[in-house]
């Protein structure tokens, strides 16, 4: 039997314990502790089994998932945690969430911001080998998409009626949710640095999810689309939500004053005729998000938005609908869009400053977006990729003529990774936001998003960490302080 658990982000005085059983029908009873005490969860263990075809002699599940919640007093620090259940163990540090944003000299809120893991190219686990290592402690950690990429290798062709071949999309979650217990390259300790919130992109399907793609013969036809996807969205509530099936579609919404934060789903119920990127839980907890903080703000309290998906927001979208099917539909390319930039609008309207989280695009760059009516910020901090996956033969040839290139002077240390894109001058319904880049990162990289309360806001500074063995490059890099101040209505 093998054991693991990591902590997801809950409210505070909250800890909210993700634990998986693998290799047993019958989950024994389990035994958690908090900072060396005995801790009893808030309800009783329920487990359900991981769908991923692993069954026994008797055709039983062996692998299962449960979510418990414990009471813990309200003060954010690391504590430690340790799970015990037939005869193993499990422990690790985590922290819970504290109920506001320092002030400068009370620290900061940390964000530790992550997306775009490729197991196979993180050959040395040097992703979580340098997260451990990160001096300052995140309170909360995003893994924003693409935490698996289960369309590859291409060649693989899964799944259809047999579970062995299932398997194989199941066992790159396994992989990584188990990576320190196995003794392999993987996600578990950027799991174990911080309370962590997960939100699904494409790949945690398949590329361009919902349209077919040319290299995937598993995407051809609607039925093989629909096994393809059901599968997916399984695994991924199972690992990245946890308990009872049914959790994908919707948002998290976390509040740590005067940030409002709200993680949102726009992959699960894309359709494929370009009208919806949400389903109607997440379209309902962005409307409570958005009143929620116009209400704060009429009442005279500091109220700043924190809003994250997968998907770049500032960015121009493919032009034809063969562009969007070939390569990767934007949101901008959904008439479901409007509903978000029109919720933008509206803040904005009301003088509240909004960050937007994401990753996806495999490069770093903070950018800037100021309204033109109002004057009110929006910013958009993007963090890709962790590991970059590996393009056949493209790749190949980007290294070797960089190596070809070094003999006449110095190398591109991130030969295979792209420049941040331009931002574009405009945002918003009418071209409201006028936008600027402040900021670019190039290569494998992780992000800490830090907030620090002033006045009738917060300050927001963002420090990049390469994922290199060369200790010039996985110094931190850090942007100026950008502020969010709400506007006087």
């Amino acid at each position: 039997m093998l054991l693991t658990g990591y902590v997801q982000a809950s409210a505070p005085g909250i800890v909210q314990l993700w634990v998986g059983v693998f290799g047993v029908a019958a989950p024994p009873a389990l035994q958690v502790t908090i900072d060396r005490q005995a801790a009893n969860p808030l309800a009783a263990p329920q487990f359900f089994p991981i769908r991923d075809f692993s069954v026994d002699g008797a055709e039983q599940p062996v692998n299962h998932q449960c979510v418990l919640r414990f009471k813990v007093s309200d003060e954010s620090r690391p504590r430690q945690i340790c799970i015990d259940a037939g005869g193993e163990s499990f422990e690790f540090a985590s922290t819970s969430l504290p109920k506001a944003v320092p002030t400068l000299m009370g620290g900061s809120f940390n964000i530790l911001l992550s997306s775009c893991y490729s197991q196979p190219e993180d050959v040395n686990g040097l992703l979580g080998t340098i997260v451990s290592q990160i001096k300052v402690q995140p309170h909360l950690t995003v893994l924003a998409g693409d935490q698996v990429y289960l369309d590859q290798p291409l060649t693989q062709h899964v799944p259809d009626q047999n579970p062995d071949r299932a398997r194989l999309l199941a066992n790159k979650y396994y992989l990584n949710w188990l990576s320190g217990a196995l003794r392999v390259p993987g996600l578990q300790a950027v799991l174990e640095r911080a309370p962590v919130v997960c939100i699904p992109d494409d790949h945690e399907f398949w590329n361009n999810y919902p349209f077919a793609q040319k290299q995937l013969p598993d995407t051809w036809t609607d039925a093989s689309r629909q096994l393809l996807g059901d599968t997916a969205r399984a695994l991924y509530e199972d690992y990245q939500i946890g308990g009872a099936p049914g959790g994908a579609g919707g948002a998290i919404r976390l509040d740590i004053e005067p940030l409002m934060m709200l993680f949102v789903d726009m992959r699960c119920d894309r359709d494929s005729t370009f009208k919806s990127l949400m389903g109607p839980q997440a379209v309902a907890a962005m409307q409570t998000w958005e009143k929620d903080l116009v209400d704060a703000h009429a009442a005279g309290r500091p109220a700043v938005g924190l809003l994250a998906s997968g998907q770049a927001l500032f960015i121009d979208p493919p032009d034809t609908d063969w562009r969007k099917k070939t390569f990767d539909a934007e949101m901008p390319n959904y008439a479901q869009f409007d509903v978000l930039q029109a919720t933008l609008g509206r803040l904005a309207d009301n003088g509240i400053p909004v960050v937007y989280l994401t990753g996806d695009v495999h490069w770093g760059r903070v950018a800037s977006g100021r309204d033109l009516q109002t004057g009110t910020a929006l910013y958009e901090v993007i963090s890709s990729p962790s590991r970059l996956i590996r393009v056949p033969f493209l790749d190949t040839a980007k290294e070797a003529v960089n190596a070809v290139k070094g003999i006449f002077g110095p190398r591109n240390a991130w030969p295979r990774h792209a420049d941040p894109d331009p931002v574009p001058d405009r945002f918003g319904i009418n071209h409201r936001f006028a936008i600027n880049q402040e900021f670019g990162h190039r290569g494998d990289q992780v992000a800490m998003v830090s907030f620090t309360r002033v006045g009738s806001g917060v300050d927001m500074q963002v420090s990049y960490y390469g994922i290199s063995s060369d200790k010039t490059i996985s110094q931190s890099v850090s942007t100026t302080r950008f502020e969010l101040r709400a506007r006087a209505n």
